[in-house]
């Protein structure tokens, strides 16, 4: 039977053409794979996009309450057209932050934590007794 003797030469073209096919079929499976996993890491990223929260002329933030996920990052916006200042700082348990922004500046903070993060103006709010009025905050932060 021709074709079935290793010693064959036909035998040996056909074995060498299968490899071939055999590897350029591997080649093209890994290129897809590889190609998956890019898009899905895109979208990843961009799925993780800065969350904003701004300061308003009514000196409030919009919006005052953030529902996020865990690794999100959150970034107060001073607006230039305002032309006041802010001053972004922590209260409550689990975080810090404390700075002014100016107009037109920002500041952000990536969430990796579950939790409730509460945040204030210290220029235009008043916390009493762990109850904040006026320039309040909170980012609620889930898996």
């Amino acid at each position: 039977m021709k074709g079935s003797n290793r010693r064959d030469p036909t035998y040996a073209t056909a074995h060498w053409s299968y490899n071939v096919a055999m590897k350029r079929r591997s080649a093209r499976a890994a290129l897809v794979i590889a190609l998956m996993v890019a898009l899905l890491a895109a979208a990843g990223i961009a799925s993780s996009a800065p969350v904003r929260v701004r300061a308003t002329s009514g000196n409030e933030w919009d919006p005052s309450f953030r529902h996020v996920t865990t690794g999100t990052r959150i970034v107060w916006i001073n607006p230039e057209r305002l032309g006041r200042r802010h001053h972004l700082a922590a209260y409550g348990r689990g975080w810090s932050k404390d700075v002014v922004l100016e107009s037109g500046e920002r500041t952000g903070k990536r969430f990796r934590r579950v939790g409730s993060y509460k945040y204030r103006c210290r220029l235009h709010s008043q916390l009493q007794n762990g109850d904040c009025r006026g320039m309040c905050g909170v980012v609620h932060v889930t898996r």
